[in-house]
């Protein structure tokens, strides 16, 4: 059996559009979910506010902030009540976020701690 064919056609798959993971539309759906979404929902934000303190808490609750697949994951459990957490405050997205909302925010999460790791570096070199 040649692979050939067959690994062409994941790595096609795995680079289609619907796959893919967006971190800045993730901070916007974070923002200003109602806006990005075009529903009358809530914003991530309002809820948890600093992004840091949110990570913290996935952490507490033994999410996987850094793995964006695993977050998402995590994220679709959350909202459909499958996890313990404020149910009824995430009830409001049941339908609301797609997978690729959930995927998007996932990135952002997942990468908001490389960003601010990389802002400090470039920070504390600027300021010497």
């Amino acid at each position: 059996m040649k692979l050939g064919p067959v690994v062409a056609a994941l790595a096609a798959l795995a680079a289609t559009p619907a796959l893919a993971q967006d971190a800045a539309r993730g901070a916007r759906l974070y923002a200003d979910t109602a806006q990005v979404t075009g529903r009358p929902v809530a914003a991530c934000v309002a809820c948890h506010s600093a992004i840091s303190t949110l990570r913290e808490m996935l952490t507490n609750r033994r999410g996987k902030c850094d793995d964006a697949a695993a977050l998402a994951r995590w994220l679709d459990a959350v909202i459909a009540g499958a996890q313990p957490g404020a149910v009824g405050a995430k009830a409001q997205y049941r339908g609301v976020l797609k997978p690729k909302d959930l995927r998007d925010l996932a990135a952002y999460i997942a990468c908001t701690r490389q960003a601010a790791a990389s802002a400090a570096i470039v920070g504390g070199s600027m300021s010497r």
